[in-house]
């Protein structure tokens, strides 16, 4: 190998330096791109897969033209689950679409409940008068109409629905007015018997149950349901009257138990307004279920305490709900108190819901 002297002294007095150049950048001199794209990948946050979306809830209404308290919570979207009315009258529906625009909120969920006379056609051809005929078009009209749209109002059919929010959220949702009415009962809108099973599929139901679900009304196994919003609860899940009977659905539990949800909405039963937990059993898996489930303790493994808060108007259930198979928050949301007067707050929940891919 050649060697290369280096002389001592450059012509004209310039001098060598035989360490490395330094460089120096400044804010009009970046450095070069495959730097400065190194660094940026290092810093680059991961991308985000779920949008905290926040979720009111109230039901029972019955016509009332005001919450107890003005609501200045920021929400994403708002659940009413039924009794829009007292009795079906198209002014309780106007008034219960005025309570909803006072929200502020992109999207109000809405769905009948057993008062809501008007809006069960089947129910209003079977106990009405002929003259009266054109009440229930009139009445769905309503929540069809402008006022209701451009509140961001939406009355739900019954089955289920898969919405993008506003927030870029996915929620799924199974709806459904139905209450169970006693064969000796009073008759009401979107009643069925006792033990007729609108909610599972042949096969999936009490062994006592008689199967009419329709592909509407049937909720499918594995479903990935976010939320079950219904009128009325599951057996025994916050759904004691005042006389202390057990007012709640035992096909609805099944369904609840078979599909675990992140959250059951519903309302009907004004005596027990309030919020629970359920454990499941089984780690997130929907195991086998027995013949006879009366909605007690089949597959629950426990409760878990429920923390709430008091903020602006709303009872605010602590902590972020998701949708893993473990555990259901049940919430009944029922408004109405003594003397027809709204005497209790509605609920948010918080849930972790996926981005729109």
């Amino acid at each position: 190998m050649t060697s290369i002297r280096r002389p001592k002294k450059a012509p004209n007095g310039l001098v060598f330096n035989s360490s490395p150049p330094k460089r120096h950048f400044d804010h009009s001199s970046p450095p070069d791109d495959g730097h400065q794209a190194k660094r940026q990948r290092k810093i680059s946050p991961l991308p985000q897969l779920s949008v905290k979306t926040r979720i009111l809830i109230l039901s029972d209404t019955h016509g009332v033209n005001a919450l107890p308290e003005r609501i200045t919570q920021p929400i994403d979207v708002v659940l009413h689950c039924g009794d829009l009315s007292q009795g079906g009258e198209l002014d309780s529906n106007r008034t219960t679409i005025a309570l909803l625009s006072s929200i502020d909120a992109p999207l109000k969920l809405v769905i009948p409940g057993n008062h809501d006379l008007s809006l069960d056609e089947k129910y209003w051809s079977e106990n009405c008068k002929p003259q009266a005929s054109h009440i229930p078009s009139a009445a769905r009209a309503i929540w069809a109409g402008k006022e209701a749209q451009d509140a961001g109002i939406r009355l739900l059919e019954t089955g289920m629905h898969r919405l993008v929010l506003v927030n870029g959220g996915v929620l799924n949702i199974y709806a459904s007015p139905g209450t169970p009415v006693a064969t000796r009962g009073v008759d009401w809108a979107f009643g069925y018997a006792t033990n007729e099973d609108i909610y599972n599929p042949a096969g999936a139901g009490i062994s006592y149950a008689i199967t009419t679900s329709t592909p509407r009304t049937e909720i499918p196994d594995h479903a990935q349901i976010d939320i079950m919003m219904t009128h009325g609860p599951a057996k025994y899940q916050l759904d004691s009257t005042r006389d202390g009977d057990s007012a709640g659905c035992p096909h609805l539990f099944r369904a609840l138990r078979r599909v675990r949800p992140g959250v059951h909405a519903s309302g009907h039963v004004h005596g027990s307004w309030g919020v629970s937990r359920i454990l499941w059993e089984g780690e997130g898996e929907r195991g086998s279920l027995p013949d006879d489930d009366d909605g007690c303790d089949d597959g629950v493994e426990g409760r878990k305490v429920v923390r709430v808060s008091d903020a602006d108007g709303v009872r605010l259930v602590e902590g972020v709900v998701g949708n893993e198979g473990v555990e259901t928050l049940l919430v009944n949301a029922a408004l109405m108190g003594d003397g027809g007067k709204l005497d209790k707050l509605p609920w948010v929940v918080e849930m972790e819901l996926p981005l729109m891919d």
